[in-house]
């Protein structure tokens, strides 16, 4: 007679080819990206510059999928509900957290609904001034502001975008009472700024930015890393003002929380090694990014670490849910 334990065993190796042959045929038809964003967005230009080199490393085609709205609910809940075999992945940031946490109406669990695949890229925000207030450093805006409680206006791309909770850390680290002014994205933003209905705005960098600095229309203040970005070497960073002060925009890829460990490993190694490749460095260094390839295992702890610091702020901020 068979034993349970021994039917059990039997079972499992009786598995693993089975596994090993659905990992090995993966992938045999084309795997989409849906970005959450509209195309233009700083995650869409990642995502369309990495269509070539997963093609090639992956042998099917890449698509690049815009299903925006709510603040990028849209496209997450339609990734969630996916099939978990690999073939619709998500474009995934800081805000892919922020949003669960802000939006009852979300509709996902950034930790429990979603598959870390992979990291690809890092950059720090920079904290943006309009010239009109007398503030050439972080010092200086932190001692002008402070006696002005609720005079200096902040911008950011929409209620728990991670400009929004981060200028929200800043205002708690340095003990100031900014008054926030929400927007429908990072552009428009900065835009409010340049046209001085707002005087701040704390924002990922770009080579428009870098231009509207380098012609005096804006400030730039700090870059929010905890050392100076080798991209910015002449821009302070935060925490040399405000000690321990750290946030950096994360970019990479998941997929349906079940997707099997096979088919994510795979899709991982394709990623780190699109990465590599020095034309792929080349763009996400214009694009003001540094490389961040790595495990996916690494990467879910990248965002649970995310999820630990914006509760803790919004906790402190009074904000809720709405």
């Amino acid at each position: 007679m068979i034993s349970r334990r021994h039917f059990v065993a039997s079972a499992a190796l009786a598995a693993l080819p089975f596994r090993a042959a659905r990992a090995q045929g993966f992938p045999n038809k084309p795997i989409r990206i849906v970005v959450p964003f509209a195309a233009g967005g700083t995650g869409d230009v990642i995502c369309r510059n990495l269509q070539e080199p997963l093609q090639r490393l992956l042998g099917q085609p890449i698509i690049v999928d815009n299903r925006l709205g709510a603040s990028g609910s849209v496209g997450t809940q339609h990734v969630k509900n996916a099939a978990p075999d690999g073939y619709t992945l998500l474009q995934v940031g800081n805000s892919t957290v922020t949003t669960s946490l802000m939006q009852k109406a979300a509709g996902y669990d950034a930790i429990k609904d979603l598959a870390p695949v992979a990291n690809i890229a890092t950059t720090p925000m920079v904290f943006l001034l309009n010239p009109v207030i007398p503030a050439k450093t972080l010092a200086e805006l932190i001692a002008y502001a402070r006696p002005r409680a609720g005079e200096l206006e902040y911008a950011s791309a929409g209620r728990g975008s991670l400009g929004h909770l981060t200028t929200e850390l800043f205002n708690q680290m340095a003990g100031l009472k900014m008054v926030y002014v929400p927007y429908q994205g990072s552009s428009q933003a900065t835009n409010a700024v340049l046209a001085g209905d707002v005087k701040v705005v704390i924002t990922t960098p770009s080579d428009a930015i870098n231009a509207f600095v380098q012609t005096g229309k804006l400030r730039m203040l700090g870059v929010s890393s905890p050392q100076r970005s080798p991209l910015l070497p002449e821009v302070p960073s935060m925490a040399e003002t405000l000690p321990a002060f750290n946030v950096t925009a994360w970019f990479g890829l998941a997929a349906p929380a079940g997707t099997p460990r096979e088919v994510v490993a795979q899709l991982n190694d394709a990623v780190n090694k699109a990465v590599a490749e020095p034309a792929m460095q080349a763009k996400l260094k214009a694009l003001g990014m540094t490389p961040a390839p790595g495990t996916a295992a690494s990467f879910g702890e990248t965002i649970r670490t995310d999820q630990k610091i914006w509760m803790k702020v919004m906790q402190q901020a009074n904000l809720s849910p709405e």
